[in-house]
């Protein structure tokens, strides 16, 4: 799907839950609290837990994020919601600065910088950072500056005045704007910037950086477009009154929706070919569809109907007919190495959830596995899919079930779950289950995939989130606190159990930085010291 830039986007802000995967639930926060966890406060001469952290930046900050090399953090001070009405109760806007998470001086880069998301956005490599200060909410754009991280004497450069949208390719190498509703495309950091096109809205590049294509405003027909990056050639349109489009993880390949004229309210899925773009209808009524990983396989659904979901075919991601493997399908997703799909067929809409089916590629017979299904996950190394069901006997229950392919059923990992999924190096399906506090406070437990035990084992009580390092190997854990809106962070250490709390006071989310996840980074909002803090990551 496409990435998210600024337009349209203000909704999200207002959209807050559940990720089925490692963000998640809730947890009191004094009673976690270890004799060994303790440090002394020499300035009240009193034991407190935590304490570990190191004070990056001072000040009251918001919306921490973090470069994709962790080395880099960002963050808002003084945020305060705008004074406009109809504007998401999370929005902010505030003074934007940058620091390096192993210590040093923090940078003030802008005022009038926004939490909406595609506000700000780092380069694939880690080497720009691109922002937009000035923020007006009513038209929601801004400046676009943009910055050399890893150069502590360079100044932001100023690229666009009215900027709404703006993406880097995936290389890092060029950046895409659109500038008061002109499209510019050009290299990072200064450009030159050559205008391609007028009145767009989004944009998205290949995954090789070479071509980019872009999506124009319903005033100007909805069309989409393409031009190859670099060149001075002009746009190539593919079609008007286009709703939702995806380019293949090989870039080879562009699928796309057309405002169908066979069926009213729907549309008609387009493939077309990267560069020629010489787009050819091959499915009617689509809702859903999508490349498999590989850039092997296109499953979309056919034959739907505004009041009936369509059914889902997969077929060679080059064309022609697909197979059919399910029917009135809402979601889908292929395992990560795209030799199976998933999916949710005889979707009901008013409950949203469906029957949960497997069907391993090319030509498996398709399998369902569960039913009153809501969301389903696979592990990464696409041994296992792990889903919700809803039991309504002998009593209403959210369970958590698991299905091995290959095996002729799936089996049942817990009741009452509230948040799973799969860890790093998938050695366990991990979930939250025994919530109270309306969901801030769970039991984490972890069903071993290598060794099946006859019963999940409890790692942590109590906790509100976690997060896993990128090894697998440990955990940031967050505790609701009974006394504030706030959380305590601790670190655990999945082989040993080791556990350590690092602060109190905590704003969440909490991240991982630093060379090998290293450290923790996370923002104390309230108390005598606010502010960005890094702790050693680690329960020793």
């Amino acid at each position: 799907m496409k990435r998210p830039g600024m337009v349209g986007l203000l909704a999200l802000l207002a959209v807050l839950g559940c990720k089925k995967g490692e963000d998640g639930a809730a947890a009191p926060s004094q009673r976690s609290a270890a004799k060994d966890d303790t440090v002394r406060s020499a300035a009240k001469g009193k034991a407190v837990v935590g304490g570990q952290g190191q004070l990056l930046a001072a000040g009251r900050a918001a919306d921490l994020r973090l470069s994709p090399d962790g080395q880099f953090a960002t963050y808002l001070l003084n945020g305060q919601k705008p004074r406009l009405d109809g504007i998401p109760p999370q929005m902010l806007v505030g003074s934007l600065s940058v620091v390096p998470v192993a210590g040093g001086k923090p940078r003030e880069l802008g005022d009038g910088v926004t939490n909406v998301p595609g506000s700000l956005l780092f380069s694939s490599d880690s080497r720009h950072l691109l922002y937009v200060t000035g923020y007006n909410p009513a038209s929601q754009s801004g400046e676009l500056h943009v910055l050399a991280l890893a150069d502590a004497a360079a100044e932001p450069a100023k690229l666009g005045t009215a900027v709404s949208y703006f993406l880097p390719s995936p290389d890092g190498a060029h950046v895409a704007f659109v500038d008061g509703g002109v499209l510019k495309l050009g290299p990072l950091p200064a450009g030159p910037f050559q205008d391609v096109a007028a009145e767009v809205s989004t944009v998205q590049f290949t995954p090789d950086g070479k071509t980019l294509l872009f999506k124009r405003r319903l005033s100007a027909a909805g069309g989409l477009a393409a031009v190859t990056v670099g060149s001075n050639e002009p746009p190539r349109k593919l079609a008007d009154q286009v709703g939702d489009y995806q380019v293949s993880s090989d870039g080879k390949r562009v699928a796309y929706e057309v405002r169908s004229e066979a069926v009213r309210g729907m549309y008609d899925l387009y493939l077309a070919e990267v560069p020629a773009l010489k787009g050819q209808r091959i499915a009617v009524g689509t809702r859903v569809f999508g490349f498999s990983p590989d850039g092997q396989w296109l499953a979309r659904t056919e034959n739907g109907k505004p009041e009936l979901l369509g059914d889902l075919y997969v077929g060679p991601a080059s064309g022609g007919p697909g197979r059919k493997v399910g029917e009135q399908v809402e979601e889908m997703a292929f395992a990560p190495d795209s030799k199976a799909v998933g999916f949710l067929e005889k979707y009901d809409q008013p409950s949203r959830a469906g029957a949960m089916s497997v069907a391993t590629l090319p030509d498996g017979a398709p399998k369902r596995v569960g039913d009153r299904v809501p969301n389903f996950v696979w592990g990464s190394d696409s041994r296992y899919v792990a889903f919700l069901s809803r039991f309504v006997r002998p009593v209403f229950s959210v369970d958590l079930m698991l299905y091995a392919l290959g095996q002729e059923k799936a089996e049942k990992v817990q009741p009452g779950v509230f948040g799973y999924g799969f860890t790093p190096n998938n050695s366990a399906v991990v979930f939250r289950t025994n919530c109270i506090r309306n969901g801030r406070a769970c039991d984490f437990k972890a069903v071993e995939l290598q060794e099946r035990q006859a019963e999940p084992k409890t790692w942590l009580q109590g906790i509100f989130s976690y997060k896993f390092s990128n090894d697998g190997a440990r955990m940031l854990t967050t505790y609701a606190r009974m006394d504030s809106d706030t959380y305590d962070v601790a670190i655990y250490d999945v082989k040993s159990g080791a556990r350590k709390t690092l602060d109190q006071g905590v704003q969440v989310p909490a991240y991982f930085a630093g060379k090998d996840d290293a450290r923790a980074v996370y923002i104390i909002g309230q108390g005598q010291n606010p502010g960005v803090y890094s702790a050693i990551a680690s329960p020793q």
